[in-house]
């Protein structure tokens, strides 16, 4: 009996392990990779609020169905959820002209007179899409630069303050460094002419096409230095420079 006693404590004892084992395993497996991830960020030329955004993953800049989409909130923060192996996939916005509002640091806002589309090929967590990271993924995928090159050219070529302003909420920024407030008055420029350019641009109906040549034609007729310029104002980029079709080379 008491062998017998024994061995029904042992066997107990052991069920008890493999229990506690077992919860073990799945707390372990609850904090780790899921099939599902949150992928948030912030949409900002001045924040976009009702931007619609989107995973992009066969970089067409155009929101197909099967892609994961949410709309932008006041201060240009989204939210969703990424699928297993899409963290290497562009993330688009889209500012609708006549309903997406542009809200400014100021207090002051406006809704977007043009179409404004905006990419991130950024591979962090929190992804800001603004037009400098919009330029860096031109960069790469027009003129095949890596990563790091294209963040530098566009870090070199606007005078930012460094690489990783790039990827940066510049508005927040702003608030308290001064290399970030002309960062601001940049974007508002590029993001004016991106949306005026692209609304004329009727050669094409593809958003990647009309990226394209809106960037190609700020730099064989602008330059991007031009746009540090403080005599460039955001609602005057029509007047100065008119959209010369002639110009193009697809």
């Amino acid at each position: 009996m008491k062998y017998f006693k024994q061995l029904i404590l042992g066997i107990a004892t052991i069920l008890l392990l493999f229990t506690l084992s077992a919860c073990g395993s799945s707390s372990s497996d609850s904090t780790g990779a899921t099939a599902d991830s949150s992928l948030s960020g912030v949409v900002v030329d001045g924040y976009l609020d009702g931007a619609k955004v989107f995973l992009d993953c066969n970089n067409n800049l155009e929101p197909d169905p099967s892609e994961t989409m949410v709309w932008s909130g006041t201060n240009g923060g989204y939210t969703f959820d990424l699928p297993d192996n899409a963290s290497q996939c562009a993330v688009v916005a889209l500012g609708i002209a006549n309903q997406t509002y542009e809200h400014f640091d100021n207090g002051t806002s406006e809704m977007l007179r043009n179409n404004l589309t905006m990419v991130s090929k950024d591979n962090d967590s929190y992804r800001v899409i603004s037009p400098f990271t919009s330029l860096h993924w031109y960069y790469m995928n027009n003129d095949n630069m890596t990563f790091e090159e294209a963040r530098n050219r566009v870090m070199q070529e606007l005078g930012l303050p460094s690489g990783n302003a790039v990827f940066e909420d510049f508005v927040a920024r702003a608030r308290n460094n001064s290399s970030y407030r002309n960062m601001v008055q940049t974007s508002l420029r590029m993001g004016e002419y991106m949306g005026y350019y692209c609304s004329q641009d009727n050669s094409t109906d593809n958003m990647t096409v009309k990226m394209r040549n809106a960037f190609r034609y700020m730099h064989q007729n602008i330059g991007m230095d031009n746009f540090t310029d403080s005599d460039i104002r955001p609602g005057g980029m029509d007047e100065r420079f008119p959209v010369r079709m002639g110009n193009m080379q697809q």
